[in-house]
């Protein structure tokens, strides 16, 4: 057996990924970030005091301190790589980063570039953001992300129950209304965008809607939990077992 050490930073041992939080109360089914569940890997959860959805979503740079001391309590408990449940925290991405000794990747943006690569210059990508009036093509560029790409950007802002239950916690998610909000919304942009080639969800409450929005839209889906797996296979690659 190997020997063991103590981590006197740590709380519990045994934590794959830490996966900072936004300071929100609402339901989070399994297939949100923010469940537990939602991951065939131990993870473990730190919320940033005072960053709720709207200062989120609005830009807080003031906010960026206390998001360096959310990743660095992570590392210090030992985890080997962090995540976040925002995609527009995508603006603390480099700070963050440089905080640490462990891979940092705080939003589904981060998946854009290579998402690009995988098809033709010409084919749009569609991005399915919780408020578009926040997500903006000079807003990746200012992260450091240039598309090549025609990028399609759609929000969940309108529907209803999207934004009683996400951008305005009315306490209940009814998940079968949302995932038809969601879809009727991938329809709509595949509608409008014959040749599109890819969808990525930007919003942390999105992957439980994932396989539904792909089905709408007949194009790959891409996530958070795409890019937190991505993270996971990274830092504890597969042992492989078989027969020649």
């Amino acid at each position: 057996m190997p020997v063991y050490r103590t981590n006197p930073n740590a709380e519990s041992y045994g934590q794959s990924v830490g996966i900072l939080l936004l300071d929100a109360h609402m339901p989070f089914p399994p297939g949100d970030v923010a469940n537990a569940s939602t991951y065939r890997y131990p993870v473990i959860f730190r919320p940033v005091p005072g960053l709720a959805v709207d200062a989120c979503l609005a830009g807080a740079p003031e906010y960026a301190e206390a998001v360096v001391g959310g990743v660095r309590e992570l590392a210090r408990q030992g985890v080997r790589a962090i995540g976040s449940d925002c995609g527009l925290m995508l603006r603390y991405q480099q700070v963050a980063a440089d905080a640490v000794d462990v891979p940092v990747a705080l939003s589904s943006l981060l998946q854009l570039p290579l998402i690009e690569r995988s098809l033709a210059a010409d084919r749009p990508i569609g991005v399915l953001t919780a408020d578009s009036s926040n997500l903006s093509v000079e807003f990746l560029e200012r992260a450091g992300i240039r598309p090549r790409n025609p990028i399609v950007i759609r929000g969940m802002q309108d529907e209803p129950e999207f934004r009683t239950s996400i951008l305005e916690p009315k306490g209940t998610m009814d998940t079968d209304v949302v995932t038809e909000e969601t879809a009727a919304k991938a329809r709509e942009m595949k509608h409008e965008n014959p040749a599109l080639g890819a969808i990525l969800l930007e919003c942390s409450r999105m992957p439980l809607y994932a396989a539904a929005i792909q089905q709408a839209a007949g194009v790959p889906v891409f996530d958070f939990v795409s890019l937190i797996d991505f993270m996971q296979a990274g830092i504890n690659p597969r042992r492989y077992h078989g027969f020649m």
